[in-house]
């Protein structure tokens, strides 16, 4: 049997944390053809269940804490207060991020993606971008939506015009204004 790679955000997940997990997944998964879960260690808010359901896209599954060993991918933070209990005594592979640099150690390399931009969805469709994986129109719909949020509608001081550049090209993918 296949081992369950978990990508999951933090523990008070907004829309960026869900729909990056989710879009992440969907990106390993095609890129690899190994099995990533979209993962989520805290409640959904009401508009992240907005967006949800606007694309016709199921919550990520709930895991409170992790056995020693599983495999993480985490987005969308990389501090230890943020993360998934027992993460200490997982195996963390990668981390997708646009926050500062936390406090987490790692025992090897990983690959580590931080990017100076308003959110983490704009990271992960550069990956897709990258990995020249075509973006299907529910995972545009949902990574243009953590943007909009994170950015606060492009108000955020922290957005900067890759976000606003990412996000228009999302929304026509999307079929969204």
């Amino acid at each position: 049997m296949q081992e369950n790679i978990f990508v999951i955000g933090h523990k008070n997940p907004d829309t960026d944390s869900i729909c990056s997990a989710l879009a992440y997944a969907e990106l390993k998964c095609k890129v690899t053809g190994e099995k990533y879960t979209a993962a989520r260690c805290g409640e959904v808010n009401a508009e992240t269940t907005y967006v949800l359901e606007r694309f016709g896209i199921n919550e990520p599954e709930f895991v409170a804490s992790v056995e020693p060993q599983t495999k993480l991918i985490l987005v969308d933070h990389n501090e230890t207060t943020q993360a998934v209990d027992g993460l200490a005594e997982a195996e963390l592979l990668e981390i997708i991020d646009h926050h500062k640099i936390g406090d987490i150690q790692t025992m090897v390399p990983i690959y580590f993606r931080n990017q100076p931009v308003g959110c983490t969805a704009t990271i992960v469709t550069l990956l897709y971008k990258e990995n020249k994986v075509e973006i299907a129109k529910e995972t545009a719909g949902l990574l243009c939506a953590a943007i909009l949020s994170d950015t606060l509608l492009f108000r955020s001081p922290t957005c900067t015009p890759l976000d606003k550049e990412t996000a228009l090209e999302l929304a026509a993918i999307a079929g969204v204004e």
